[in-house]
């Protein structure tokens, strides 16, 4: 069976960019006409046959799925994907079998701003019915993505972002007023917030504003516990520190469960002991939440449904291309493990009603 052409081979043979073939092949303006014409006629001689955007559902489609991943060094590029990701991308493959959609998997490195090193050419060359970006990518980078694609984007926890395009999101700031208001009802009234730097992306910075409405509200100091420094450590030195300058912090809500887990080993390292002398909270529930000692409370995340979602919503996107912009947010529930108690010297009935009790 003859391969099928795609934009990649008419933008080679033309000497294009992927981009200008993609706005030639949907009568876009502002492409000079000798390019154009250039163009159009190298897609004649390799025979390229444009597929409906809109393909029978019977037929097979092509997604791509296109993740943000860290890399361990500027020089090695090697990526890190986010583990929160893992049950994100087994909703989405589970919905995509049911709809009998194509997946391509890639991943686009970024640096510690955020930038990415180059684009994934490999898969945004090909004939995509749809993109899914997941993880909280800069605005340029996914405006550089979607120029010129026919097919619609959906951002995947990616709150930010929305304006331009549909997206499945967290309630960051609703999740974190939950989880801080459960140190509040434990009696804690010292309260400190760990994480990376928490402008690098919008989870981050939602949950940080969450955390500074609630000790608001309470009329509480906010200590930030933060650090600009990259590396499995980082977060948990600055606790460290922090702890051994705040020594009436009797709480860290910790702005995801890898900055929570080494907040608390930090905090060994001083010897507060959790939850007897400090309690910790994180935010996420990803696997090692439940596998440490003592257990981490977190804020969990229903991450399957957030894949799942994800489809259907470019299933709708692709049906409706014209209905206005949709933003799913999915409502955080607080997990209750063995990380968080009573403040010392507190004593009061357990606070929490809307409660998920861990089964683990």
């Amino acid at each position: 069976m003859r391969r099928r052409v795609t934009i990649q081979d008419i933008a080679r043979h033309s000497n294009a960019s992927i981009t200008t073939v993609s706005m030639v092949l949907r009568n876009k303006p502002g492409i000079g006409e000798e390019t154009r014409r250039r163009v159009l006629e190298s897609a004649r001689e390799l025979g390229y046959q444009r597929r409906s955007p809109i393909a029978d559902k019977r037929d097979l489609r092509t997604v791509a799925m296109i993740l943000r991943a860290r890399t361990n060094s500027a020089t090695a590029r090697v990526p890190a994907v986010n583990p929160f990701y893992s049950d994100v991308i087994s909703g989405i493959e589970m919905a995509a079998r049911t709809e009998r959609i194509n997946l391509l998997y890639g991943t686009l490195a970024v640096d510690s701003d955020n930038r990415p090193y180059e684009l994934p050419d490999h898969l945004l060359g090909q004939e995509l019915d749809g993109i899914l970006l997941i993880g909280s990518f800069s605005s340029d980078t996914i405006s550089a993505i979607a120029d010129g694609r026919p097919g619609p984007i959906v951002l995947v926890d990616a709150p930010a972002r929305a304006a331009s395009h549909d997206a499945v999101v967290s309630d960051n700031r609703g999740g974190a007023l939950r989880a801080v208001r459960h140190l509040i009802d434990l009696g804690h009234r010292h309260i400190a917030i760990a994480g990376p730097d928490l402008e690098m992306d919008p989870n981050f910075s939602q949950r940080r504003d969450g955390y500074l409405a609630v000790l608001a509200e309470k009329g509480l100091e906010p200590c930030i516990i933060t650090t600009d420094r990259s590396g499995m450590d980082a977060v948990g030195d600055a606790a460290e520190e922090m702890l051994r300058a705040n020594p009436a912090i009797t709480a860290i809500f910790g702005a995801n469960d890898a900055s929570a887990i080494q907040a608390m080993r930090g905090a060994q390292r001083v010897g507060r002991q959790v939850p007897d002398d400090l309690s910790i909270i994180g935010f996420d529930d990803i696997a090692l939440a439940s596998e440490i000692r003592p257990r981490l409370t977190t804020m969990t995340v229903d991450r399957i449904t957030m894949g799942r979602q994800a489809i259907h919503m470019l299933l709708y996107r692709l049906a409706w291309p014209d209905a206005c912009r949709l933003m799913t947010v999915l409502q955080p529930e607080l997990r209750e493990r063995e990380s968080t108690a009573h403040a010392p010297g507190h004593r009061s009935q357990h606070p929490s009603a809307d409660v998920a009790t861990a089964p683990d």
